[in-house]
């Protein structure tokens, strides 16, 4: 099979081959890192090259790549029958302490996804064992979780970026949604760990919103035909977003590290194959997991890790034939703190005080002017503002007032769905109208509530309907306008009211 390989790969395996010294060839993902290993094997066939892979999924894949391309290739890992004397020795990394009996010979170790345990106890052991005269990490990301260049000794080879692909097509072009709903969710008081939310602190924020991201995503990619892999943030949030989808019918697949490993290949089969368009994951699959069809991450974890976000979206972007478009949902906030896949960010970054500058908003300047429609990198662009310094002087309370016209229109048209309202909401129905014409008047559309959520809205109150819950969502819209803040998220908002006078209802009555 002939390898088409292209100018930046040719030119990231001659700068690694002639740096002088060790060096890690940062490729986006899809770029073709297994190319450039291929091309690196060929180019040092007088020397003994050792691949080491820390993903077990990608030994096949790599295999067929080699061997179909004339190499002969020794395989280290249970499963496969050591062979001695080819061309090239493929070993899985966690499997070589228990080979070393073998005697490998070792010249030049290449060694994918360079990020993941590069400093940990196993590398550094299989390093001293087989002692190569040259290093060449591949990865996308060559950084650790703080965004700090992840080996100062490497010479650092970035022949193209993510931006660079998608503008050549060898990337799918990516649109982003950002729904408002995720927007109001704080995770301010969630706990840090290692640089991190912690998985508990999210869980008992993120467990309470299943069902709304299931729904979600249902709109906004499954029930567009999109191929879809939501990543969460724990097994528990695996298991109760699976269970959201059961009970809105939506066939699916989910992969966690408490099912056995014939389940999870049993679900990326099915998932690889078309069966179903969902797989449900928490981290199993954000590194070495290849599917060119799947045109849709949802994002239903925040993280604080730009290599991890980096890892994750990159899952959608692979290049596909009829794949005009990859749908990043982000519904954890995490383009407003990363930014976007065609971003240029600086890997050299050596303190992660100056890692933290590639963390910042570095497009989006204000996600309030895309939630709830798509939109691209290029949108953002245009629409760039420059951010207003904060005051510290407290606003005025702005008074519901608008004019006589649009006051009139709006009666109008809610006049007949009112008849059917009692007086406490149609107080709260006419309220947040009046919100809703404010907002417009000052020009502000993304404040406002549209008619399908108004109509959800009124559908979740009439399911747990009371006086005081009516009264106290009124009064809720009153504050959130006069402190000039968005109404697109009161359904998440009075969802939770809900559920905390129902909490509070039951403690009374046990």
């Amino acid at each position: 099979m002939q390898i088409l390989e292209k100018d930046y790969q040719v030119n990231s395996v001659h700068k690694a081959i002639n740096a002088g010294g060790n060096s890690i060839i940062a490729l986006p993902t899809g770029g073709g890192k297994s190319i450039c290993i291929l091309k690196l094997c060929q180019a040092l066939s007088d020397k003994n090259v050792v691949i080491s892979l820390r993903n077990a999924a990608l030994i096949p894949q790599l295999l067929n790549t080699l061997t179909v391309n004339g190499l002969s290739v020794s395989v280290v890992k249970s499963g496969y029958k050591y062979v001695a004397g080819g061309d090239v020795t493929l070993i899985m990394e966690q499997s070589f302490s228990r080979r070393k009996y073998l005697n490998i010979q070792c010249d030049v170790l290449l060694r994918d996804e360079y990020h993941v345990g590069c400093t940990g106890g196993v590398y550094s052991d299989m390093c001293e064992e087989l002692s190569p005269d040259l290093i060449i990490g591949l990865t996308a990301t060559p950084i650790d979780r703080l965004g700090v260049y992840i080996d100062q000794s490497m010479i650092l080879i970035e022949e193209t970026t993510t931006k660079d692909l998608i503008q050549l097509g060898e990337l799918a072009k990516p649109v982003y949604k950002v729904p408002s709903l995720s927007q109001e969710i704080d995770y301010s008081a969630v706990k840090m760990y290692r640089g991190d939310f912690s998985v508990s602190g999210l869980d008992t924020i993120l467990l309470e919103h299943c069902s709304l991201v299931a729904q979600q995503t249902v709109d906004d990619a499954l029930s567009k035909g999109r191929k879809v892999m939501l990543f969460a943030n724990s097994i528990n949030h695996v298991e109760s977003l699976s269970e959201a989808f059961h009970l809105l019918g939506v066939k699916h697949e989910l992969v966690h590290s408490k099912r056995s490993t014939d389940a999870n290949d049993e679900s990326i089969r099915r998932y690889k194959e078309n069966e179903v368009k969902l797989i449900i994951n928490m981290s199993m699959l954000t590194i070495g997991f290849d599917d060119p069809t799947t045109d849709c991450v949802v994002l239903a974890r925040p993280t604080k890790i730009l290599r991890l976000y980096l890892q994750i979206i990159g899952r959608c972007l692979r290049a596909s034939k009829g794949k005009t478009s990859a749908l990043i949902l982000d519904l954890a906030q995490c383009i407003s703190t990363h930014g976007f896949a065609e971003d240029y960010r600086d890997f050299t970054r050596k303190t992660a005080k100056s890692a933290a500058i590639m963390s910042e908003r570095l497009s989006v300047t204000n996600i309030g002017q895309f939630v709830d429609g798509e939109f691209s990198y290029d949108d953002s662009i245009e629409r760039k503002v420059v951010k207003r310094k904060s005051s510290n002087k407290r606003l005025p309370r702005r008074k519901l007032v608008a004019s006589k016209e649009l006051v009139a229109r709006a009666a109008s048209n809610r006049a007949a769905s009112l008849l059917r309202l009692n007086p406490r909401m149609e107080k709260l129905v006419s309220t947040i109208e009046l919100v809703n014409i404010v907002y417009e008047q000052q020009d502000e559309s993304s404040k406002m509530l549209d008619e399908l959520a108004m109509a959800k809205l009124v559908a979740l109150i009439g399911f747990a309907y009371s006086d005081a819950l009516v009264d106290s969502c009124t009064k809720l819209v009153e504050d959130l306008h006069a402190q000039n803040k968005s109404i697109r998220g009161l359904q998440l908002r009075i969802s939770n009211l809900i559920t905390a006078i129902a909490i509070k209802d039951l403690a009374a009555t046990a």
